[in-house]
Order: structure tokens, then sequence, then C-alpha cells
């Protein structure tokens, strides 16, 4: 009898470990599992701090970008305000201009410049070669019998009517054209330029 009751009292023991493995007994344990998430959400701080530190250090966009290589040539408060010339070329030059070339590129600075003169000395308004409506236009136009395509189109800046160009625009004539406006001081960003004629304007 002795041994029985020993033996009874040894498979609850050997029972009571599988007994806590089996589903039914873990509802009972629910308390447990309340507990954690609890604990879990103080750690959920932590990635919300990542994000508002990582964009400041480095430039968000493509824009972002285009206004760090532009600040040495416009005040980054006038490319940021579309209602000045520089502005207006800024936004052009991002968003419209048909040949998309990126801040990187070796004309981006020269095409930028001339954008800014175009719109510092009312350009739409010029007796030719404004920019057309249509900027996939080539609208072929002549100023003093050399023909060139209009301003702002997607033909290289160097084709547009009054400029020319060696390794970079040399000569810029746009006399007697019906320019007014004032004169931009990133002109001066153009290093090849030798010769300007903007009189009877």
């Amino acid at each position: 009898l002795i041994a029985v009751l020993a033996s009874n009292k040894q498979q609850p023991q050997q029972e009571s470990p599988t007994a806590s493995s089996v589903p039914s007994l873990q509802p009972s344990s629910s308390s447990v599992p309340s507990s954690v998430p609890s604990a879990q959400p103080s750690s959920s701080s932590v990635p919300s701090f990542v994000p508002s530190y990582v964009p400041s250090s480095v430039p968000s966009s493509e824009r972002e970008f285009a206004l760090n290589i532009l600040s040495d040539v416009s005040d980054v408060s006038l490319l940021r305000d579309n209602t000045t010339p520089q502005g207006k070329a800024f936004e052009w030059i991002l968003d419209t201009d048909p040949l998309r070339l990126a801040p990187a590129d070796g004309s981006f600075i020269q095409r930028f410049v001339l954008a800014v003169l175009y719109f510092s000395t009312g350009g739409g308004s010029w007796d030719t070669c404004n920019a057309p409506i249509n900027v996939n236009s080539l609208s072929d136009c002549g100023l003093f019998f050399r023909i060139g395509s209009a301003w702002l189109t997607n033909s290289p800046e160097c084709d547009w009517s009054g400029i020319s160009c060696g390794d970079g625009v040399t000569r810029i004539d746009l006399r007697g054209n019906g320019l007014s406006g004032t004169i931009p001081s990133e002109l001066q960003h153009l290093a090849d330029l030798e010769w300007l004629r903007l009189f009877s304007n």
C-alpha cells in the first residue's frame, strides 16, 4: 500500500510539467502577457528619435541639393521666393525645363544664370525669342541674322538665339530686343563670358 501511494505521488510530479504546457491552462496565465505590452511601448520611443536627426544632416531632396549648389550663385532667400527672377529661374530649371539637368551637371549653373537673365529683363515681353508656351517646341527665331531657338526651350542654352559658346557662354547679344529690368549679378558666374551687348533696349 505504501508502494502504491508512493507511485501515485510520483505521477502528478511527472505530469505537472506536461500539464503546464497544455494549451487549456495558458488562458489562466493571460494576466502575464498583459504586462509585457505595457513594458514594450517604452522601448518603441527609441526609433521615433532617429528620423528627427537623420534628415537634418543630409540634403532631403534634389531640390535641397540644387539649393546648396546655387547658394554660391544667388542668395538662397531669393531662390526660395518664386516671385523673384532667381526664384522663377530656380523653379523653371527644376520643374519645367524639358532637359531636366541634374544639379551636378556641368551646364546646370550657366543654364540657370541665363534663365535668371531672361526673367530679370522682362522675358516673355521681349520683341522676339520669348519662351514658347510649349516648352518642347524649338521655335526658331533670329536676332541680327543669327538664327537660334527661342529661350527656355528644350534645346541647349548655347543654341538659344543671341548666345554664343566655346567651352562655356562667351557672348550674349540681345541688343534692340525690347528688354527691360536690371542686369543680374549672376552673370559674373559665366566665367567665359567676353561680350555682352544689351544696348538699344
